[in-house]
């Protein structure tokens, strides 16, 4: 209690009156009001503005939406990457505000999805939390100070783990290795074969730089996933030595981003490259040099904060869908029975207005309340627990479930306007790129399920049964069921994976009763700012000569044939 009272202070700091502000960009017919909203539990919570035109914040919103105002011009990766380069250059988001300000972090994702939710949300999402958030959250004090030459230089990177044979649906597996030379003091990265290629890696084409994700080897001997910094071109836009690297191809949407398969042939990276605040080789040995050993929830603290991140951005775009939705219902006149009448008040599309609002809403008071306990961990440089990792896997979940169901909900019901330009609803394929980035919904799904059955076997059956009586009794009765029904197969791969495709609907059921307790037991907490509609419709030409324009660094131009 006294934890959930210091967080709601720790948002209420930057509370205050209404705002103020002058710039198109922050104002809009479609801004978001005072709401009640009605949860499951029976609760009403209400949305007021949250800080006021002098606020920190609020200038922060401002200077960043200014940078951002010419990314919908910017529909090629050539034009797209310089666009971030500037932004990297201008300082107005510094590398290391995801630990000393995550509020300004989280709230520059949700920024750029009320302006649309396009490819440029990733590239922004890859360079600030992928990559350099590996960094800032995995390399040791002096490796840190590279970020600041990175940003003054405005250099982009991308970050390499999903493989070709390990992609969303298959969780963290990594057969890329990285062996350890300790005669030439050095790692020799490779690529064993093209399922072990790193596939999909947005920015991998235009990015200079790199975090790698590689099975550490050391005499031989497997230390498993570690992460390593590379420099994946030179200043020229040539590939650095056993580097190859081809394009994905054109997409059904945000074609503004270039997504990348990259493969090592005995790669030569400097001892330096393994990030080193958790591990780290002295005298030819693995050392582990802090109390927190290396692991998959050390590793993957940023595919926490991403799947934070993409959550929110998919929640505020479903929501500014609706607003600009609603403002076009509103003055479209129809012919009724009784005369003109507006869109908007046929009771259909006015029912999908009020579910839409009170669903999306629940779940952005959810996201908001469990991104206020992932900040406290990332100012003071903790791992998340189990619980606040699970919470942020049912964010995830249900935000984008939520946006999709919403979304389609909404487009049945406006006729031909879902089909035109500009509306928003042409962006909605990027709700579909939120679903499996940074872990697919079913994978976290399986996670849940996976948890809580191992909180059977410590609680026993008899434990698991006494819990039956109580608030979230249908989900422990259901998890004791799967329990069992599992248990004979043992540790038989093969009657594992018959058992869990047999009873694969009830592990999912599972996982959506374990998301439903979190949703119900989070003190909610709304955004700290209001919710402004921004959309601003990037242009349709594309330039598909962008290969040859790209700029890898300033004054320098052109990139290698990959």
């Amino acid at each position: 209690m006294l934890a959930t009272a210091r967080r709601l202070a720790l948002r209420g700091a930057a509370a205050g009156g209404g705002t103020s502000f002058s710039s198109s960009l922050l104002r809009s017919p479609h801004m978001h009001t005072l709401k009640l909203v009605t949860r499951r539990d029976g609760m009403r919570s209400s949305h007021l503005p949250r800080f006021m035109s002098s606020t920190p914040l609020s200038q922060f919103t401002e200077d960043f939406l200014a940078e951002v105002k010419d990314v919908p011009h910017a529909t090629d990766p050539a034009a797209s990457s310089q666009a971030l380069r500037s932004l990297v250059r201008s300082k107005v988001l510094k590398f290391t505000d995801m630990r000393e300000n995550p509020e300004k972090f989280f709230l520059a994702h949700r920024l750029l999805s009320t302006v649309g939710l396009g490819g440029f949300g990733i590239r922004f999402t890859v360079q600030f939390n992928l990559f350099s958030g590996s960094i800032v959250g995995l390399a040791g004090e002096e490796q840190l100070k590279m970020l600041d030459e990175v940003q003054e230089k405005g250099q982009l990177g991308c970050f390499l783990l999903t493989e070709m044979q390990a992609g969303v649906l298959s969780g963290l597996i990594v057969e890329t290795t990285c062996d350890w030379d300790e005669e030439k003091q050095e790692f020799v990265l490779h690529t064993p074969s093209d399922k072990a290629a790193k596939n999909w890696i947005s920015q991998g084409y235009t990015a200079e730089l790199g975090v790698v994700i590689a099975d550490l080897r050391i005499k031989g001997e497997s230390y498993g996933p570690h992460a390593f910094h590379m420099r994946l071109r030179d200043d020229e836009g040539n590939l650095m030595p056993g580097i190859r690297i081809d394009d994905m191809g054109t997409k059904t949407v945000a074609n503004d981003l270039d997504n990348a398969r990259v493969w090592f042939d005995n790669v030569k990276l400097p001892k330096d490259a393994l990030l080193n605040k958790f591990a780290d080789i002295k005298d030819g040995e693995y050392v582990q040099t802090t109390d927190e050993r290396m692991r998959i929830e050390v590793i993957g603290q940023r595919l926490l904060t991403g799947r934070m991140a993409i959550a929110e951005a998919a929640l505020l775009s479903a929501r500014c869908l609706h607003m600009r939705t609603e403002e076009y219902a509103k003055n479209k006149i129809c012919n009724g029975l009784n005369g003109e009448t507006s869109l908007a008040s046929m009771p259909q599309l006015a029912n999908v207005f009020k579910e839409s609002y009170a669903k999306l809403d629940e779940c952005i008071e959810f996201v908001s309340a469990v991104e206020a306990r992932l900040n406290e961990c990332l100012r003071n440089g903790t791992i998340p627990d189990a619980d606040l990792v699970d919470a942020i896997s049912v964010c995830k979940i249900k935000a984008i479930e939520v946006s999709i169901e919403r979304a389609h909900a909404l487009r049945l019901e406006v006729g031909s306007y879902a089909l035109m330009h500009k509306t928003g609803f042409e962006l909605m394929d990027m709700l579909l790129c939120c679903k499996f980035a940074e872990g697919d919904s079913r994978i976290l799904q399986m996670k849940l399920a996976r948890d809580r059955l191992k909180q059977v076997k410590k609680d026993g059956a008899m434990g698991t049964l006494g819990k039956a009586f109580g608030s979230d009794g249908k989900e422990a009765l259901a998890a004791l069921n799967l329990a069992r029904k599992l248990a004979p197969a043992g540790r038989d791969l093969a009657k594992m994976e018959k058992a869990f495709n047999d009873n694969w609907e009830d592990i999912y059921a599972l996982a959506d009763m374990v998301a439903d307790r979190h949703m119900r037991d989070q003190p909610p907490l709304p955004f700290s700012e209001d919710i402004v509609e921004r959309l601003m419709p990037a242009d349709v030409e594309y330039d598909h000569s962008w290969k040859s324009k790209v700029t890898v660094s300033e004054g320098k131009s052109g990139v290698a044939a990959a």
